[in-house]
């Protein structure tokens, strides 16, 4: 198998034909023996009957549906532990990502690449995207040292040897690109186009692009906890200095009564900050917990892979 695909599904009954015939045109010009491996994330559309069709119809499209939204990390980790392709690639099911783009980046990845990420020439998301990924891009730079010029998307193909390194990893809180920075930085951009959504909204809310950036710095950094360090040694020297004022008030007949507003909110800004550690320390001890458990990345309700096995 010369190339796996793997894409995550999520409400996407208009455009999974198209992928389909898009991505067979493609490979079928460039003389490629691949698989597709669609993973439905819990649909609540047709998407499930759709890829049931598919494979009905073409037995190299393979099918898994999971038994509840897992998210699309975790379902694309699910993939890759199917995926027997030398080289695997992930791209989204809406079309944003052009299949015809694919041939770019496997001519690039044999230069001698462990990762290929397709780099947009000009990004359809919208603008709380777009600065979502800006943020998340820096905190790369900061925790794996990633390059600043590297880009990082969710179309790329990867080496399956990096592959078979990341599915090591069985945390319940996976992050591809985490994953493939802490593994290799033998990684580049090839421009590639990025076309407007064809179908439906996007699944991506702001409080999805939030809650992914705080699971990158929970999962893969202390950076959090140093600031609260950070936090606790400035407000201690801010109550060292009020204090100092006050006994010298005091020496010197300045003060004479005690300040009770500043008490007051002396008080309540030490509260928040002493409750948002506590909410940090929690969070990052439910994750160990969760890791410590064997919280599953995924459960999957049915697949053809199980079909195949009992047909044989």
């Amino acid at each position: 198998m010369d190339i796996s695909v793997v894409v995550p599904v999520y409400n996407s009954e208009d455009s999974l034909d198209e992928l389909f015939k898009r991505l067979n045109e493609v490979f079928n010009m460039e003389g490629l023996a691949y698989e597709l491996i669609l993973i439905n994330d819990n649909s609540k559309d047709n998407s499930y009957k759709i890829m049931q069709q598919l494979h009905e119809h073409d037995s190299r499209v393979k099918i898994i549906n999971l038994m509840r939204n897992f998210g699309q990390h975790n379902a694309i980790m699910c993939g890759f532990n199917y995926a027997i392709g030398e080289y695997i690639i992930t791209m989204d099911d809406d079309l944003q990502n052009p299949p015809e783009e694919i041939p770019v980046m496997l001519k690039k990845i044999k230069e001698g690449y462990d990762v290929v990420i397709g780099k947009p020439v000009e990004k359809k998301h919208a603008a709380y995207r777009n600065f979502g990924s800006f943020i998340i891009g820096k905190s790369f730079e900061r925790i794996f040292k990633k390059p600043k010029l590297l880009k990082m998307s969710s179309f790329r193909i990867l080496h399956k040897s990096v592959v078979g390194n990341i599915i090591e990893s069985k945390t319940p809180n996976p992050m591809i690109d985490a994953l493939i920075l802490s593994n290799t930085l033998n990684i580049c951009n090839v421009d590639v186009r990025h076309d407007d959504r064809k179908f439906g909204r996007s699944g991506y809310s702001i409080s999805k692009s939030v809650q992914l950036a705080f699971n990158l710095l929970i999962n893969y950094s202390t950076i959090p906890l140093r600031l609260i360090t950070y936090n606790g040694f400035f407000f201690s020297l801010i109550g060292l200095v009020i204090a100092l004022y006050v006994i010298i008030g005091k020496l010197f007949g300045v003060i004479n009564m005690a300040g009770w507003t500043s008490i007051i909110a002396l008080i309540s800004i030490f509260s928040g900050l002493i409750l948002m550690s506590f909410g940090i320390v929690g969070e990052y001890l439910g994750r160990i917990i969760g890791e410590v458990s064997n919280y599953k990345q995924y459960v999957i309700r049915e697949s053809s892979y199980e079909k195949e096995s009992r047909k044989e």
